[in-house]
């Protein structure tokens, strides 16, 4: 428990941008405001980081879920197909930036820059002659850095200039989430504990091949998309152990949804236990653990509407019925520790959905 900056009265509200300022109440915080907005910024700064370029680094310790920084894209389109079809599109659009907007896009250009895809796509387009370098190079450096939103389709997408500056590892201690509104704003936050001039990183690779990637798909998406070869510990350091434990998690993970649709509740609350005591063993997947446990709660969901309409019964799936509301628990606290409105929306969402059948609406505000 901290005292209040203002009034001195015990609080654990704290300054969202900063985290350094504490309030009790609104009235504190709103007679603070203008003494305060002078020192208030938020908890990172850009440096050289050894064989990446520039990345960011935090300027205090930082909690799970604290606020790193909220940011707004400096570029969005809403159909990239679209663009990549017609790149000239893209230069009405960039020629139309105030220069200082045009030399933060050019900064990020570093290793990115030599970006194949983008120059197989000017140069069936353009005779080289005839393009201005300076576009592009925001062209290459926008299809490298920028990504989807999901807002319309899969095919829109922003770029930001500061999280463009996020180094990737495949430990990530920190994620980017939308904001509560939907807008095209983004934030930043812990997902992890982290430590002063520690540097902040995310990861680049998404679910798509797996939950649980090993080194070898990893290590191809990273090559592939981004061109370069990822040197973090859990590349580098004991991986063959490591990657057995992915394996096993993503076998039991596919082991589920095969005993779901087969409607065999038994062995499927089975695959989903052994998941969440996987994760929970496993440092580096801890950040899904939440996940893991809102799936078994689903599942035991199910078996409770099974054994009520089917008199299906088994001492597994009645030990687990039972401990089902604890289950939800864990997966509420560890969704809403975080803070990311992207985890706190999925949670809501899916609660919502079990509530309907059953399942208690306890959700995140």
């Amino acid at each position: 428990m901290n005292n209040c900056t203002v009034c001195g009265r015990p609080t654990t509200k704290k300054c969202g941008k900063c985290g350094l300022a504490r309030y009790c109440r609104t009235q504190c915080q709103r007679g603070d405001r203008k003494d305060h907005k002078k020192i208030c910024k938020y908890p990172f700064e850009i440096r050289e980081s050894e064989g990446k370029g520039l990345g960011l680094f935090a300027t205090r310790d930082l909690e799970i879920g604290d606020l790193i920084f909220c940011e707004n894209p400096v570029l969005y389109f809403e159909d990239c197909v679209e663009l990549y079809g017609n790149p000239r599109k893209f230069q009405d659009v960039f020629d139309k930036l105030g220069r200082s907007e045009k030399d933060q896009i050019l900064g990020l250009a570093g290793r990115q820059s030599d970006a194949t895809f983008a120059n197989q796509v000017m140069d069936l387009r353009f005779e080289s002659s005839s393009i201005d370098e300076e576009w592009r190079q925001a062209l290459r450096i926008f299809m490298k850095n920028s990504m989807s939103l999901g807002l319309y389709d899969e095919f829109d997408s922003a770029l930001y200039i500061t999280m463009s500056r996020i180094n990737h590892n495949c430990i990530p201690n920190a994620e980017w989430s939308f904001m509560k509104d939907k807008s095209l704003k983004r934030e930043v936050r812990a997902l992890r504990r982290m430590r002063k001039d520690e540097e902040i990183f995310v990861s680049y690779v998404n679910d798509d091949v797996s939950l649980y990637p090993i080194m070898s798909q990893r290590k191809h998406i990273l090559k592939v998309k981004w061109n370069f070869d990822c040197t973090c510990s859990l590349c580098t350091v004991n991986h063959e152990e490591n990657d057995s434990q992915r394996i096993k998690a993503q076998e039991l993970r596919d082991d589920m949804g095969q005993f779901l649709k087969q409607g065999n509740l038994i062995n499927a609350v089975s695959a989903a236990v052994q998941i969440c005591e996987l994760v929970e063993k496993c440092e580096d997947l801890k950040s899904d653990l939440g996940l893991a446990y809102l799936e078994l709660y689903d599942i035991l969901i199910s078996a409770v509407d099974a054994r009520e309409r089917y008199g299906m019964d088994d001492r597994l799936i009645r030990r687990h019925i039972e401990a089902r509301e604890e289950y939800r628990e864990k997966a509420y606290e560890l969704f809403k520790k975080t803070k990311l409105e992207n985890r706190k929306d999925f949670y809501n969402r899916t609660i919502e959905r079990l509530a309907a059948v059953g399942g208690t609406r306890k959700l995140i505000s």
